[in-house]
């Protein structure tokens, strides 16, 4: 008993430390660091694909598909990831917070315990079950395919396990049940057709088209049409669609790559910087 007690005591001294921590740290919220993070390996990438050019490694072709693959990514995670402002209160010490954690910690740690009276308490494992949850949509789908919700979770849980190819039926089964068209759930289903086929010119190219129509402000419809145009070679209508997106005043990262990416088609190519 004694043994377990002190056990427990260390496990919940060690629970505080990685609690508390983050509530203590000064600094930059995850969000940007992760965002920055992902901006310096873009351009590392995008100037090992210059080198790889250069030395004739890789052909202009192909680069240019790996860098619209990786403008595409980076585009994926800024939606993601919005940018948020550093709030002056988060530097302020959370001592009431810090009180109230440790309280719970305590007090949960104790009570589980006490409650249980062996590991049981500490061995609980409330992780949701991904398979079995995606089998109980997809039966109540079988049983009523007119259960929208059912449909969209679905969906949402194929994206997160790779299932593009059935992420974008469902999608496009929602799609179809709509009264109204809605941007969000066309530009959902394209992203996840665009996942499964890595076809920019089919119906994700449909799909984008309509998100443009209902939404002539959406940056991921005017980049991913801009690419589609550069595709087929359409270098004019390509600039045109980024021209719309860059006067809408995309995020600096995003306007970077884009950027970037049309000064290429105008035989204008500037130089990366980093930060």
């Amino acid at each position: 008993m004694t043994e377990f007690l002190v056990f427990a005591a260390l496990l919940a001294a060690a629970s505080l430390v990685f609690v508390l921590l983050p509530l203590w740290r000064a600094g930059r919220p995850a969000a940007h660091r992760r965002r920055d993070a992902n901006i310096t390996i873009y351009h590392q990438r995008y100037a090992e694909i210059e080198r790889e050019v250069a030395a004739g490694r890789l052909g202009r072709r192909e680069a240019e598909v790996e860098k619209d693959e990786l403008g595409a990514r980076l585009l994926s995670d800024l939606d993601e990831t919005p940018a948020l402002a550093p709030d002056a209160t988060v530097r302020r010490r959370p001592w009431v917070l810090t009180l109230l954690v440790v309280i719970l910690v305590v007090g949960l740690s104790s009570g589980g315990y006490w409650l249980r009276g062996d590991w049981g308490a500490m061995q609980t494992d409330d992780r949701p079950n991904l398979p079995a949850m995606m089998g109980e949509l997809k039966q109540r789908i079988d049983e009523s395919p007119d259960d929208l919700e059912a449909r969209a979770l679905l969906a949402r849980a194929q994206e997160s396990t790779g299932d593009y190819a059935g992420a974008a039926e469902n999608y496009g089964a929602l799609n179809a049940a709509m009264p109204q068209p809605q941007p969000a759930l066309l530009a959902a289903e394209a992203r996840a057709r665009l996942q499964a086929t890595d076809d920019l010119q089919g119906r994700a190219n449909d799909l984008y088209r309509q998100v443009l129509e209902l939404d002539p402000a959406s940056l991921e419809a005017l980049w991913y049409l801009g690419l589609a145009a550069a595709e087929r070679g359409d270098d004019a209508q390509a600039v045109s669609y980024w021209d719309r997106l860059l006067a809408e005043e995309p995020p600096a990262e995003f306007r970077d790559m884009v950027e970037t990416r049309r000064a290429e088609l105008v035989g204008d190519k500037p130089q990366l910087q980093d930060g």
